[in-house]
Order: C-alpha cells, then structure tokens, then sequence
C-alpha cells in the first residue's frame, strides 16, 4: 500500500525517470592509445589498449579499442572475444550502444559473407535502441543507414541515408553510400537527378563522377535496345 502511494505521488507530481547517459571516461592508457590508433599505428595502440584492458572491472573502451585494432589487423578470433568482453563491461547508455554499433559496422565493412551480416546487423540493432533514447547522437542516421546498407537492406538504408543527407547535405560519405543503396535497387533516374546538383556546383568526387557515367550510360544503352526492338 505504501508503495502504491509512493507511485501515485511521484506520478502526480510529475517526477520524470532519469536515463543514464554518456560512456566512461577515458583513462591515460586509452587515450594515448586512441591517438596511437588515429595515427595508424595500430601494434602500438593494441599494447596499450590490452594494458589498460587489465584494469578491474574490465574497462569498456579499452574493450572496444582491442576490437577496433584487431579488426584493423584482420585477429577475427580476437575480434570476438574483445566484443565479448565489451558486451559485459558496457554501460547501458545510448552512447554506449552507439559505440558497439560503429565498431560491429567498422568490422562488417571488412567482412565477407554470413560474417558481414552478422556485423552489419547487430550495428543495426544498437543503433536502433540507442535511438530510441537518444535520436539526436552525431551521425546516427548515417551509421544506421550504412549497417543496413552492408545487410543488404537497400530500402530501409535509403531512408536513413536520405535523413543523413538532409542533416549534412554537403557529405559526399553520405552521398555516396545513398547512391550505391538506388544503384542496387536499378533506380537510374533518381541517381541521375540526385547528382545533377552537386555536378553543378562542381562537388562530385572521382567515385561519384563514375556512379553518374554509370547512370547515363546504362540510361542510354537502354535506349538503345529500345530502338533494336
């Protein structure tokens, strides 16, 4: 009874459930680890990341460090076993679950098969429930879009790669990818009017430059068979 009017209390006066936000702060060890890992030199960052690593508990961004560096290293096995570790050191932030999301992406990009779908869909899947809590983190529209994307699932990477578009219309990344989502589904005529305008301004990068050849030419050669017919 006592609990029923705490509840009632809370509910009338308003009192919002507070959700946790944010990732742990990063030690020493993993921010110099970090900039080691930015500079490319990867080795030297994996020896500094699993030095921190032996902190208890288990720290979550060293975890996620190891992950990175052997994924760059191409140590499937341990890839695994750093996301492993991750998972039970993680907090249960948003941040957090974007954080698992663009590692799990980073690991399909370099993928082949049933494992870059593995990646690519569990990228999906925190990027979803970080979402839910916290739509507005930085490039969270692109990362979804780019794990569907690398699933396979062109249609619904179109969606979200057209909100990331509208968010930063000047990311060639972003436009690049959308192009490649109409490209797999054969939808010339939208590639061709979405690239009119940045071939305009003068903003297509050499890949791009392609992707419009590639629009015009399969344009005309249907053309072409057309008129055979």
């Amino acid at each position: 009874m006592r609990l029923l009017i705490l509840m009632t209390t809370l509910l009338m006066t308003g009192c919002a459930v507070t959700v946790d936000r944010g990732l742990p702060v990063a030690t020493l060890h993993e921010r110099r680890a970090e900039k080691m890992f930015e500079a490319g030199r990867i080795a030297e960052a994996m020896a500094l990341f699993q030095q921190a690593a032996q902190a208890t508990p288990r720290p979550f961004l060293a975890s996620i460090g190891i992950a990175r560096c052997a994924i760059r290293l191409g140590e499937r096995e341990l890839v695994a076993t750093a996301f492993r570790v991750a998972y039970g050191s993680a907090p249960s932030t948003p941040e957090a679950k974007d954080l698992l999301g663009r590692t799990h992406l980073e690991a399909a990009k370099v993928a082949t098969g049933a494992l870059r779908m593995q990646h690519a869909t569990t990228a999906s899947s925190m990027f979803s429930s970080a979402s839910r809590v916290a739509p507005g983190l930085p490039s969270l529209a692109y990362h979804a879009g780019m794990s569907e994307l690398l699933a396979g699932r062109s249609v619904s990477a179109i969606t979200f790669l057209e909100i990331a578009l509208s968010e930063d219309p000047q990311s060639t990344d972003t436009l690049h990818a959308l192009v490649l989502a109409l490209r797999k589904l054969g939808q010339r005529d939208r590639v061709l009017a979405l690239l009119a305008t940045y071939e305009r301004d003068g903003l297509l990068t050499p890949a791009l430059i392609k992707e419009l050849q590639w629009a015009r030419t399969s344009g005309e050669a249907g053309r072409g068979e057309g008129r055979r017919l």
